[in-house]
């Protein structure tokens, strides 16, 4: 029976994903604390399809979420959200936990924002060696660093 449920919450936050209001968005956010972890990454996808600026601090919360799964939707929801989930990006970049700044790195690549160009730098340094891939995956995107030559 418990599965019914999670499906009935799956399907809610689906439906939210179709109505952008700031109702919805609330609703996602607290969906991504849902127990069912399908829910919350049904709830991760809408806020990123609805480019949430609101969700980011939930969606960066949940990039170090129990479910592998979750946390890379977090991710791809975050790079959907763009230039204004940078802050929150570098936060985390700079700040989370070792799988929080690997997903972090990695939701800035496709962002390229110049905003976060110094904490990828520094991210470079990084312990971690996805972290620093990542960084500098981050920053070849952007030609951070790169040497052009005329022929």
């Amino acid at each position: 029976m418990a599965g019914a449920h999670a499906d009935a919450r799956w399907w809610i936050a689906r439906t939210l994903a179709a109505i952008p209001t700031p109702q919805s968005v609330s609703l996602l956010t607290q969906m991504m604390d849902d127990r069912d972890s399908d829910v919350r990454a049904c709830a991760a996808m809408a806020l990123g399809e609805l480019h949430a600026a609101d969700g980011a601090d939930t969606l960066i919360a949940h990039l170090a979420d129990e479910s592998a799964h979750v946390a890379e939707i977090c991710a791809v929801a975050l790079s959907r959200l763009g230039a204004v989930a940078v802050s929150a990006l570098v936060r985390a970049l700079q700040d989370g936990d070792w799988l929080t700044r690997i997903r972090a790195a990695i939701s800035l690549a496709p962002i390229e924002s110049l905003d976060a160009i110094p904490a990828l730098i520094h991210a470079l340094d990084d312990d971690n060696a996805l972290v620093t891939h990542y960084a500098e995956d981050a920053l070849m995107r952007m030609g951070v660093g790169m040497v052009l030559l005329k022929p």
